[in-house]
């Protein structure tokens, strides 16, 4: 049987959307959900990146510290006695690792991380 009479063989037009609720499966069939639904989730990408933030230089966790406690770049490279470059570089490389393409969103993953 093809898959349009298959969808026809209701009689009236096939529900768009029904919700189920995940208790009333079995066992096997949860299992099944949390493999097919929940973990793509967690992208391969995605656990690359949890990976990569444990490889945070002590440098760059002092950087990112400084930057959680509001400091500008100038200010960390005064703290640090490096240049404004040197930290901007550690900072390029805090998103990279992280994922992230700004300060604000580097100091929310190293805060929701545990890695500050």
């Amino acid at each position: 049987m093809s898959i349009p009479k298959m969808l026809s063989a209701g009689g009236g037009p096939a529900p768009r959307h029904r919700s189920v609720d995940i208790v009333d499966l079995g066992e096997p069939l949860k299992q099944d959900v949390v493999q097919v639904v929940l973990l793509p989730g967690l992208s391969k990408p995605r656990r690359n990146r949890l990976s990569k933030a444990k490889n945070l230089s002590e440098k760059e966790l002092e950087v990112l510290r400084w930057a959680r406690a509001g400091k500008t770049v100038w200010e960390i490279s005064v703290i640090r006695n490096v240049s404004e470059a040197t930290v901007k570089f550690h900072l390029r490389n805090i998103y990279h690792k992280l994922g992230v393409s700004n300060r604000a969103h580097a100091v929310g993953e190293a805060v929701n991380r545990g890695l500050v």
